[in-house]
């Protein structure tokens, strides 16, 4: 075939290619959501963290559900006075987590940024990465539903002022009765964490530095997801990335009862054990990251005008 032809063809494919990435962009700024509590946003709870004034979050957390059944930013700041976010949702992919990490760190400095290892064990297809990198650049892949919804008049600015009166805790009033067995015996043995998976916690992980950006992994108690054996491969992942680890299942001052702490028989916690959970965490939080506690700043009042709210839903009633 003549060199000239192939050019051409090569040069119409190029072309092409670049109107229909072009086309998909202007789509995806149409579609894409511009309210943080609308419902069709993907994950409400974490993108609710756009509402926060930029570099006011001290600690964010990241996580599955087993985070946002765990941590409390509201009961750390009536004990110890940081503010903290958690931005969890269910199932999270850890290619999702290294997202949300990279939208937090756009708007917020924090001091720490907190992953919970339970999510370093979701296997993930080979397509999962890739299929989280598109919907990353043309969101209509993501939001297309939307269609039905979205105005045809010109978008006006985004407009993320929603703000979520727990910061991303979801509170579990239910209570189904688990076993007080104890699930954390020590072994020598190591449950692998997937290679892909490993790898991206290694990326959040030198993102988070290159921000001057602390990083801790917890693992929240968990007589279903967690084990021993996890637990010694994330001490390695740990020691590898040079980051500090703490798992939560082997504090025993935390002293979770699986009879009356867990909304499904010890899969994830109920507010009970979220309460014994982040009495425990604020403290250690503070202290080892030396946390100020801006519970007098002015700048701050909303925060403490949650406390009451906070406490009206998780008292016992």
């Amino acid at each position: 075939m003549d060199k000239k032809v192939v050019f051409r063809k090569l040069a119409g494919a190029a072309i092409f290619i670049l109107l229909l990435a072009l086309v998909l962009l202007l789509l995806s700024y149409w579609f894409y959501p511009q309210q943080s509590e609308d419902i069709t946003m993907q994950d409400v709870k974490p993108n609710g963290l756009l509402a926060e004034e930029d570099n006011t979050i001290d600690v964010i957390l990241f996580g599955d559900s087993e985070a946002y059944t765990a941590f409390s930013p509201v009961q750390m700041w009536r004990d110890e006075g940081f503010p903290s976010f958690v931005c969890a949702s269910s199932s999270q992919y850890i290619s999702l987590t290294e997202s949300f990490v990279h939208q937090a760190l756009e708007h917020q400095k924090p001091k720490l940024v907190v992953l919970e290892t339970y999510a370093f064990y979701r296997k993930m297809r080979s397509d999962n990465a890739f299929i989280t990198r598109i919907e990353n650049m043309f969101s209509i892949i993501q939001y297309h539903n939307r269609w039905k919804i979205i105005s045809p008049i010109k978008m006006k600015s985004a407009d993320y002022t929603w703000k979520d009166d727990m910061k991303g805790y979801k509170y579990a009033k239910m209570t189904t009765k688990g076993q007080n067995k104890q699930h954390m015996i020590p072994t020598d043995k190591i449950k692998p964490i997937p290679e892909t998976n490993a790898k991206y916690v290694e990326r959040i992980v030198e993102y988070c530095k290159q921000k001057g950006v602390q990083v801790l992994f917890i693992s929240t108690p968990s007589t279903k997801n967690w084990t021993y054996e996890k637990h010694n491969a994330v001490v390695q992942l740990a020691e590898k990335t040079g980051v500090d680890y703490l798992d939560l299942n082997l504090q025993k001052e935390i002293k979770i009862d699986w009879h009356t702490d867990t909304a499904d028989a010890g899969d994830h916690l109920n507010f009970r054990g979220a309460k014994k959970v982040n009495a425990f965490l604020g403290k250690y939080l503070a202290e080892t990251y030396h946390l100020k506690d801006k519970r007098n700043d002015p700048a701050y009042a909303e925060w403490n005008a949650l406390i009451p709210k906070f406490e009206f839903l998780t008292s016992e009633k």
